[in-house]
């Protein structure tokens, strides 16, 4: 079970409190524990900072809540995360600490700073454990308050070329151009992440801190690693080659770029999956093949066609791959 810090529950709270909510109650109604918000590295299950979205939603009849109070954000309000971010020497720096250091606020998120192909760079931001509108908030609360932390801290403007998020698109899309400050946001992605022009990274920042950061960076490393999303992945992988399966058109590259990654980071993710890219497509060309064959007698030809392959004698060869145990294989996987 995924947890968070309660200094995410403190600010929230603090800045719904604000806005007119019942403190009282939104502690007693999320289960927050009254004592925990006056303490030092308690730890919540994750699913109470997603009520807490759900809730303030609700109370308030406002379906931008998250992105408000995330525009709202306060430098270190999150402690080491923060003077992590924030006495660092540019943009990238900062944000490239996001990743390895996310365990010291949660183990239910993942951050991953991507340069991508096209020289650009991306912010990916990853739920471990989560489901419905309370994932969608916490999501759109976790890279808005991301943009926000470093507009504090950089004197020129810091604009997403694009923002992608999962969540369905709004009504009205108002809020949200506002707070990320560009138009190009593209709702019902793969993925929950920001695209920034590559000279975005070398912007200084304000607090820079060399000697602090030096003093924190030690403390830091002996953090636990930031959580693994195998699962998460490779339910995305499967969705992605069930609908270019269904194109005939099947390759690392259409797949990575139908989840918005570059290939290379899709091997990595696999790999942190313990699989590869080819087991994982002879899985789903498998899979395919047993409901079509569930439907009555098909050609072998027929067979190659619907699973991508150029002719049937390749169709054959993968086929006897999928009835052999991975550990009698001999030669890599990545072919």
């Amino acid at each position: 079970m995924g947890t968070d810090q309660v200094l995410l529950h403190r600010f929230v709270i603090e800045q719904l409190s604000a806005a007119g909510l019942d403190r009282e109650r939104l502690i007693r109604e999320t289960g927050v524990p009254k004592w925990s918000l006056d303490g030092h590295d308690v730890h919540l299950p994750s699913q109470v900072f997603s009520r807490l979205w759900e809730l303030a939603e609700h109370a308030l009849e406002d379906p931008n809540v998250a992105l408000r109070v995330a525009h709202r954000y306060a430098l270190t309000c999150l402690g080491l995360y923060d003077y992590l971010f924030s006495s660092a020497p540019t943009l990238g720096a900062g944000l490239a600490t996001c990743g390895p250091y996310v365990s010291a606020v949660t183990t239910n998120h993942r951050f991953d700073l991507v340069a991508e192909p096209d020289e650009t760079v991306s912010l990916y931001l990853d739920m471990v454990e989560g489901e419905g509108r309370g994932r969608d908030l916490t999501q759109v609360w976790g890279l808005a308050a991301v943009l926000s932390r470093a507009r504090r801290v950089v004197e020129a403007p810091v604009v997403p070329m694009r923002v992608s998020l999962r969540q369905s698109a709004p009504a009205r899309s108002e809020t949200f151009v506002e707070v990320f400050g560009t138009a190009a946001i593209d709702f019902g992605a793969p993925v929950d992440a920001m695209t920034f022009h590559p000279s975005d990274m070398d912007l200084p920042l304000t607090t820079s801190d060399p000697v602090l950061s030096r003093v924190l960076l030690p403390l830091a490393d002996a953090l636990p690693p930031p959580p693994p999303l195998a699962d998460a992945w490779l339910d995305r992988v499967a969705t992605a080659l069930a609908d270019v399966l269904d194109t005939g058109e099947v390759s690392l590259n259409r797949v990575a770029r139908r989840l918005a990654v570059s290939p290379r980071t899709l091997q990595r993710r696999l790999m942190e999956a313990d699989t590869t890219w080819r087991r994982e497509l002879d899985r789903a060309r498998s899979a395919r093949l047993s409901r079509v064959a569930a439907s009555g007698p098909v050609s072998r030809s027929r067979q190659a066609e619907l699973l991508g392959y150029s002719d049937a004698s390749s169709m054959r060869r993968a086929a006897r791959r999928w009835t052999v145990p991975p550990h009698t294989r001999h030669g890599t996987e990545f072919g």
